[in-house]
């Protein structure tokens, strides 16, 4: 039992918004024999079923998040942010693991055996219950800005950069939420 594989799946969510964090979530399962039903790429669940699989997620498996506000993304850049982010997600969890599945490009401080792959989150639970994760994490931190922000339809858009949000940044300029190096040209098309 010693030699088994103990993979963890990481991803982000975050990257492309125009406010509020990035979040890299680090999920692995303590038991292969026991993960919910249903885990999939976090855009391919719906909001209700996200947020029961996060909570299953949570209880069945060890969870690491870390999170990088804006602030230090405009210092950073989104590529570093993103990959000090997966390294707390990492440094979080409970369970070292013998291999690191990681969606798309984030890279990682680790002498562990680590796993880069396009389109993880369709094809490995672990990265697809990271997703989820991340995603119900992050969405949780900008339901909680939305309060405060309401002009801005952070409850709706989480940060991304939709039409309404475009057009209240254009109305009401920026926040300290926003990401300031992000150059945001589609508000002349507005």
């Amino acid at each position: 039992m010693a030699n088994k594989i103990k993979a963890c799946g990481i991803d982000e969510v975050g990257r492309g918004a125009l406010a509020g964090p990035v979040v890299v979530a680090c999920v692995l399962f303590k038991n292969y024999q026991n993960i919910p039903h249903g885990i999939a790429d976090s855009k391919k669940v719906n909001k209700k079923n996200r947020v029961i699989l996060y909570k299953k997620i949570k209880s069945l498996a060890c969870v690491g998040i870390g999170v990088i506000h804006s602030n230090i993304i405009d210092r950073l850049g989104i590529n570093q942010a993103t990959n000090i982010a997966a390294d707390i997600s990492l440094n979080k969890i409970k369970i070292l693991p013998n291999k690191i599945l990681i969606d798309g490009n984030i890279k990682i401080k680790s002498k562990l055996n680590i796993i880069n792959i396009i389109k993880g989150d369709r094809n490995y639970v672990s990265i697809a219950a990271a997703s989820i994760i991340a995603k119900v994490s992050r969405d949780q931190i900008m339901q909680a800005y939305s309060k405060k922000y309401q002009s801005y339809s952070w409850s709706s858009n989480m940060g991304y950069g939709t039409k309404d949000h475009l057009l209240a940044i254009k109305k009401y300029g920026i926040t300290s939420m926003h990401r300031k190096t992000y150059k945001i040209k589609v508000l002349e098309n507005i």
